[in-house]
C-alpha cells in the first residue's frame, strides 16, 4: 500500500482539501480524507504540497510510431481511407513507451490513437505510462474511433484511390455511416453478412463510444458536425483551431472539444485560435480539454502540454480550470472517466504531487508521479 500524507488534495471543479491523505491499495485509490493510517504502508509526506490526479493526454500516437523501424509509422493505415476496424492495440510497442518522459510532465495515461492520415482511421486504447508488460499498460481497448477531416487526408491519398477534395471526404464518410446504419437496421436478419468495419461503426451509431475527429478550420468542423448530427453521434472535435465560429452548435449538441497545440501546428495560427474566447465559452458550458497534438506525429516534448496550459492561464483561465482541462475533461471525452481523471475511491491511483499548480508557474514543478499506485517518477533536485 501507498499512503500520501498531508496534501492539499484537489477534488475537481476548484475544490481543494488541505491536510488530507490518499491511501492507495494495489492499482486503485482505497480512501481519501484526513488522518488516514495503514500499517506497513509506504508513506509519501506531501508536506502541504498540491496533490492532483494524473494528467490524461487525450490523443497520442507514441507506442505506434515504430521508432525501431523508422521511417515506418504503424499508427497510420494509408491503403484505404475508411478503416474503422483497425485496432491501434495491435501496433503498440512497449519499448517505445519506455523511452518517454511522461512522468516528468505529470502525464499518467493517454489515449493511444491512430494517426492523421485516414479519414476513419481506427479504434483507440487507453494506456498507462508505466508497466513491465504490454498487458500492464493497456487499461482499455476500443474506447473510441478516431477520424480525420483535414488537408492531411487529401495529401495522403493524392496519388491513390482516395479523397482529393472536401466534397469527397464528406461523401465517403457519409456513405460509410449510411451503409453502417443499413447494416444495423437489419438486426439479426438471416441475410445479414458479418462486416467487421460496419460492426465498429454500429457502436458509434449506438453511442456506445465517441467519434473523435481531428478537424481544424471552421469549414471542416462544420462538415463534421453535419455528419454527427445526421447520424446522432457522440462527437469529439480534436485540433479544433477554428471551433469558435461553430461553438454555439457544439455546445447545443453537447459535443466535446480537445484543443490542439497551436505552437507546433500552423493551423492554430492560420485559424486564429483565440484562447480568451475559448475560456469565455468554457465558462458558459463548452466541454473543453487541451492536449499537445501528439496524434499528428512526434512533437518536441510532451511537457509542451504545460506550455499550452500556460498560454491558457495567460489568457485568463484559472489554474483549477486548466487542471480540469487536462484531467477529468479529457477522461470524459474519451469515455474513460470511470477509470482515470480524478481522485476518487475506486479509480486508478494515478496521482501527481506538485510544488504548486504546475499550469500557473513553470517552477511549480511535479515532484512525484504515481501510476496505478506505484512510484513512477520522483524529482531529486528542487
Amino acid at each position: 500500500m501507498l499512503l500520501i500524507k498531508n496534501g492539499n488534495v484537489y477534488l475537481g471543479a476548484g475544490r481543494y482539501e488541505s491536510g488530507w491523505d490518499i491511501l492507495c491499495e494495489g492499482e486503485n485509490i482505497k480512501a481519501i480524507g484526513p488522518n488516514l493510517t495503514a500499517d506497513g504502508a509506504d508513506i509519501i509526506d506531501a508536506n502541504q504540497r498540491d496533490v492532483y490526479p494524473g494528467m490524461v493526454l487525450a490523443l497520442c500516437s507514441v507506442g505506434a510510431l515504430c521508432f525501431s523501424e523508422f521511417p515506418s509509422n504503424d499508427s497510420n493505415e494509408s491503403v484505404t481511407p475508411i478503416v474503422p476496424h483497425m485496432n491501434i492495440r495491435h501496433a503498440f510497442d512497449l519499448r517505445e513507451l519506455k523511452l518517454q518522459r511522461f512522468g516528468r510532465a505529470g502525464i499518467t495515461s493517454y489515449g493511444l490513437s491512430p494517426g492523421a492520415n485516414a479519414l476513419i482511421a481506427g479504434q483507440m486504447a487507453l494506456i498507462h505510462v508505466d508497466g513491465e508488460r504490454t498487458a500492464d499498460v493497456i487499461l482499455a481497448e476500443k474506447i473510441a474511433v478516431k477520424g480525420n477531416y483535414t488537408q492531411t487526408v487529401k495529401m495522403t491519398f493524392k496519388d491513390k484511390a482516395g479523397p482529393q477534395t472536401r466534397m469527397s471526404m464528406y461523401q465517403l464518410m457519409d456513405e460509410a455511416f449510411r451503409a453502417a446504419k443499413e447494416y444495423l437496421d437489419k438486426g439479426d436478419a438471416e441475410d445479414k453478412v458479418y462486416d467487421e468495419s460496419k460492426e465498429v461503426l454500429e457502436r458509434l451509431l449506438k453511442k456506445e463510444i465517441p467519434f473523435i475527429v481531428r478537424a481544424h478550420s471552421f469549414t471542416d468542423i462544420d462538415n463534421v458536425i453535419e455528419i454527427a448530427k445526421k447520424y446522432d453521434l457522440n462527437l469529439v472535435v480534436a485540433g479544433a483551431f477554428g471551433v469558435e465560429k461553430a461553438a454555439e452548435t457544439v455546445m447545443e449538441q453537447g459535443y466535446h472539444v480537445i484543443l490542439g497545440d497551436s505552437n507546433s501546428l500552423m493551423n492554430g495560427l492560420k485559424n486564429k485560435t483565440c484562447h480568451e474566447t475559448l475560456i469565455d465559452l468554457y465558462r458558459k458550458g463548452l466541454k473543453l480539454s487541451i492536449y499537445s497534438s501528439g496524434d499528428d506525429g512526434y512533437p518536441n516534448s510532451y511537457e509542451q502540454m504545460l506550455w499550452v496550459a500556460a498560454q491558457m492561464h495567460s489568457a485568463g483561465a484559472e489554474g483549477y480550470e486548466i487542471m480540469d482541462m487536462m484531467t477529468i475533461n479529457p477522461a470524459r471525452a474519451l469515455g474513460v472517466d470511470h477509470l482515470v481523471g480524478s481522485l476518487e475511491v475506486g479509480k486508478k491511483a494515478d496521482i501527481i504531487i506538485c510544488k504548486g499548480n504546475p499550469v500557473v508557474r513553470f517552477d511549480n514543478f511535479v515532484d512525484h508521479t504515481i501510476v496505478a499506485g506505484r512510484r513512477f517518477f520522483e524529482r531529486t533536485v528542487n
